[in-house]
């Protein structure tokens, strides 16, 4: 499902993990820095990507069950196998006590690999058992009403069950202006396919696709052919509805659209139709004096929905809702279809390995007992007495460049050196583990597992609301966990957390070339204290609240430099007549200009003192912009081209390989660039932001 406002505090530089491409490893040049990855016959001053890792491009194939490959994939890849490894050695362990890291990952592991249960099970009961939990819910959908408090309840429901409803969700983050303290959010109800994906004449091909997954579904639930296309076509034209009227991608990057703050009978004056006390109540929650509701003109359009459709329908979409949402969880046939239309959705020819799926199902829903697991085998604390000692090198050279800075003015400087100062950035895992005892995980319940374990992780939410946020380090699921492939800068706290799992090739390895480290996962060190000061990061203050601290002169100079940005990535084309967005990216390009920025220059104190001689036939500078590149090298479906233009707000990789690259002085330096040359762009039109 989607639903894109819970994640508002993080920006993060990630991709699932996913597998190794269909090839002899024997033949793939290894991951991290390599001169095996580069076509030297290239001219560098012609085609920088093609020079610096022309060789991996031409030996690297999408594997059959991937919609894309790089960096992320191939070390998400081996991640993936450490963790199995991990998995299966609990999944074995018969004498682990019950709420244990070890006990709970094999449990839930075993119950997920249980075909025959799950297929024995299906929707209905087990002669031996009662009414199993989705069917009671397909049947309180079937009784309910159309009151109000019916439609507050069954949304509350379905959060409940499956993790969301397609008519209203409720989340917690901190206040953006008193980030000390949690705030309940309101936000639009989640959809199946992504917002653009409705409406964009090229999504056209998976609008057809996803009807006949609707129609498949319908119809293996006893409804005729005839009525299960009807109803599709009903539930098609609802969701789209639905989606054209919310905040695209690019307006829910900015607070101003969402930070909409009001008392809970205000947000009920916008949707009379649905009992939001009554569905707060359904949820367990307190109803609270005020909320947040993140986008008000999709609650006025689900008004409208719920008072111009037949109640009927509306019930219609919430039982397709509740089906679809755990199809992935049943038996057969519904974990087929699920996984039939997921493929073809993403061009794959093969879907993924079950034991695949589920290895990242438990890294995202028990992902503090499995990072445990995983830091106590894998993670080296001399990697993270290295990274932090990088860390406090770059962090110096960002304190730096901005005593220095030329175009800001003395109170910004001021203001920024503090919140520069205050970034409390930490390395690896955390210091305190957020406790998953209490979660009741089993051997023979995989249905259930999901169940419960979205219900904690909902109900630790919650216990924030108008209370102290609780702040857990490395703890969003997915994508600031110690097993997550990421870094990532938090704007309401002022944080950063780098993960384990990234501390790795081909962004570090230990004892590795200098040049290479520092421009690799020290361009990611850099890249997320850039986040603090990007367009959307620098409106937050140095304890994360959402504040103007910027003079109007120094908001028109960065404003200015950020349009380059804007400008330049516009013009890149992904894909025939598929242009890149460089409004929604602009966020990510800054930071990915301030990583290589910042990497390259504390390499160049690192050299300072330690001088290197030149290796492969490269300087150091050399090397560190083939790294860089190297590292973002990369290659994609065309159906995972289109749907990362349309709602990521990273430029697409193999884009991010070079585009920052051409606005630093020190890359044409290093390979004699000149006018003409493909690859030169104009000092005039070089942008230094940070």
């Amino acid at each position: 499902m989607t639903n894109r406002f819970f994640a508002l505090t993080l920006v993060a530089a990630c991709t699932s993990p996913l597998a190794l491409a269909d090839t002899n490893p024997d033949d793939v040049p290894a991951l991290g820095y390599s001169p095996a990855n580069m076509d030297t016959r290239v001219n560098p001053r012609e085609d920088f990507y093609r020079y610096a890792a022309g060789n991996w491009l031409k030996k690297i194939e999408i594997a059959p069950s991937d919609p894309d490959v790089g960096g992320f994939v191939l070390l998400g890849h081996n991640l993936d196998k450490q963790l199995l490894t991990l998995i299966k050695e609990a999944a074995a362990t018969t004498d682990a006590p019950k709420g244990s890291p070890r006990q709970q990952v094999g449990d839930f592991y075993r119950a997920a690999m249980d075909n025959a249960r799950r297929d024995a099970r299906g929707l209905q009961r087990l002669e031996a058992e009662g009414i199993t939990e989705l069917e009671a819910d397909m049947q309180r959908i079937a009784a309910a009403g159309g009151t109000p408090a019916d439609y507050g309840r069954l949304a509350g429901r379905l959060q409940d069950a499956v993790g969301g409803s397609p008519l209203i969700m409720a989340g917690a983050m901190p206040d953006a202006k008193d980030s000390s303290t949690g705030v309940l959010l309101l936000a639009p109800g989640a959809l199946l396919l992504e917002q653009d994906e409705y409406a964009q004449p090229e999504h056209q091909k998976l609008r057809d696709l996803y009807h006949m997954y609707i129609v498949a579904m319908l119809h293996g639930i006893g409804e005729p052919i005839d009525a299960a296309k009807t109803q599709a076509t009903n539930i098609l034209t609802m969701e789209k509805q639905a989606a054209g009227a919310m905040l695209t991608p690019l307006q829910q990057r900015d607070p101003a659209n969402t930070y909409n703050i009001m008392t809970l009978d205000q947000a009920q004056a916008l949707v009379p139709a649905l009992d939001l006390r009554a569905f707060l109540a359904e949820l367990g929650v307190a109803a609270p004096a005020r909320v947040q509701v993140v986008d008000i003109q999709a609650m006025k359009a689900l008004q409208k929905m719920l008072t111009e459709r037949s109640v009927d329908e509306v019930k219609l979409l919430l039982r397709w809702f509740l089906l679809a949402s755990r199809a992935s969880e049943l038996g057969q046939p519904w974990r087929l279809q699920e996984e039939a239309f997921t493929t073809e959705r993403k061009g794959l020819k093969n879907p993924p390995e079950q034991e695949r799926v589920v290895t990242q199902q438990i890294g995202a829903q028990l992902y503090h007992p499995l990072s445990q697991l995983y830091v106590q085998s894998y993670f080296s604390e001399s990697t993270r007495h290295e990274i932090t000692e990088m860390v406090g090198h770059i962090k110096d050279e960002f304190a730096t460049r901005l005593r220095n800075n030329a175009w800001l003015d003395e109170a910004t400087r001021s203001a920024a050196l503090e919140k520069l100062g205050k970034i409390d950035i930490q390395v690896g895992y955390p210091e305190a583990w957020v406790d998953f005892s209490a979660l009741d995980i089993r051997p023979d319940d995989h249905f259930g597992n999901v169940q419960r374990a979205s219900r904690f992780a909902f109900q630790r939410d919650m216990a924030q609301v108008d209370k102290p946020v609780l702040n857990n380090r490395f703890a969003v699921a997915t994508k600031t966990t110690p097993i997550a492939v990421n870094s990532a800068y938090n704007f309401t706290t002022n944080t950063i957390d780098i993960t384990a799992a990234i501390l790795q090739s081909p962004f570090y390895k230990p004892g590795g070339d200098p040049a290479a480290n520092y421009c690799a996962i020290g361009g990611v060190i850099g890249h997320e204290i850039t986040h603090g000061f990007d367009s959307l990061g620098r409106q937050y203050d140095p304890q994360g609240n959402l504040r103007d601290w910027w003079t109007p002169q120094a908001n028109a100079e960065f404003k200015r430099r950020a349009d380059v940005l804007v400008d330049q990535y516009s013009q890149y084309e992904i894909l025939p007549g598929l242009m890149h967005n460089g409004a929604m990216t602009v966020t990510e390009n800054t930071a990915d200009l301030g990583g290589i920025t910042l990497a390259h220059a504390a390499l160049q104190r690192y050299l300072a003192k330690n001088p290197m001689p030149d290796v492969d036939g490269l300087t150091a500078d050399q090397r560190c912009f083939v790294a860089w590149t190297q590292t973002w090298a990369y290659k994609a479906r065309p159906e995972r081209l289109r749907y990362l233009v349309s709602v990521d707000v990273h430029a697409i990789a193999s884009v991010r390989a070079i585009a920052p690259l051409l606005h630093l002085d020190a890359f044409h330096r290093a390979f004699g660039t000149q006018p003409g040359d493909p690859m030169w762009r104009d000092p005039k039109d070089r942008v230094v932001i940070w």
